[in-house]
């Protein structure tokens, strides 16, 4: 077993999050989401809206709205062989599972990566687990 823990920002949903789709259609700007895309609007032309490999360079404008909207906490993330999960805060992943959140953070999520350039942190991250021993990575091939 193997566990450790890392302070994140939890944004509570019903309360904070925003609503995504009003935020685009530009009638509903309230929350984290509202405030995010009123900063960075999304773009106009559907083809235009792709994952960023440049995004990172937004951190701190985002690191501040964040703050607004969540509180600091420390999550707790557990790997466990024998009944092959992973815990982490309150969501458990099987394997498989897990490692299909991997591949789908590798993609660029749902809009995929703008010109299929995934940004540095990325790149180190598929390094890592490829150069990994640990069973949770085993199979996992990134393309």
């Amino acid at each position: 077993m193997y566990e450790t823990s890392w302070d994140v920002y939890l944004i509570e949903y019903e309360k904070n999050i925003g609503n995504l789709m009003g935020a685009i259609y530009g009638v509903d700007h309230r929350g984290f989401i509202g405030e995010v895309y009123k900063l960075l609007p999304f773009p106009q032309n559907r083809d235009g809206f792709k994952q960023k490999p440049e995004g990172f360079k937004n951190r701190s404008i985002i690191k501040d709205v964040v703050q607004k909207y969540a509180k600091r906490v420390s999550i707790s993330l557990m790997i466990n062989e024998k009944d092959d999960r992973i815990h982490t805060g309150e969501y458990i992943f099987s394997r498989a599972s897990f490692q299909d959140l991997i591949r789908y953070i590798w993609q660029g999520g749902y809009p995929r990566w703008k010109d299929d350039i995934r940004p540095d942190y990325l790149l180190v991250m598929k390094a890592k687990i490829e150069q990994s021993y640990s069973y949770l990575f085993e199979g996992l091939i990134l393309k």
